[in-house]
């Protein structure tokens, strides 16, 4: 096979699979993202044991912690959006969702439609 036959093969299985083989790809780098983002807020509390820690202890702990954090918050999104991504993808065939791509970057929550009260 050439290669636009195996890219639009590709294309389909994805739009087949939707959220099953997007979100995982999608989660492996937003949730590390937000999850340092999150981690780099200001505290409300200045009095916070963080600032407590040796400036060379940070210095020299940073560079190795810090990858490390990366991929295991990217191992967690990836796996979070697959379980997530194939119940989007049940919803989606039960008619149960409010949009398909509806927290495609959020690798805990899916697609379902909220609902009445």
């Amino acid at each position: 096979m050439n290669a636009p036959t195996l890219i639009s093969i590709a294309l389909a299985i994805s739009c087949l699979a939707g959220c099953t083989v997007v979100k995982p790809v999608v989660c492996t780098f937003s949730y590390p993202i937000d999850n340092i983002r999150e981690r780099l807020d200001a505290p409300d509390d200045p009095e916070r044991e963080h600032e407590l820690i040796p400036p060379v202890l940070a210095v020299i702990a940073a560079p190795v912690l810090i990858p490390m954090r990366f991929v295991s918050d990217a191992a967690i999104g990836c796996v979070a959006g697959l379980f997530s991504g194939f119940a989007s993808d049940l919803n989606v065939v039960t008619g149960n969702m409010s949009s398909p791509a509806r927290n495609l970057s959020r690798p805990f929550r899916t697609n379902a439609r909220r609902p009445a009260d």
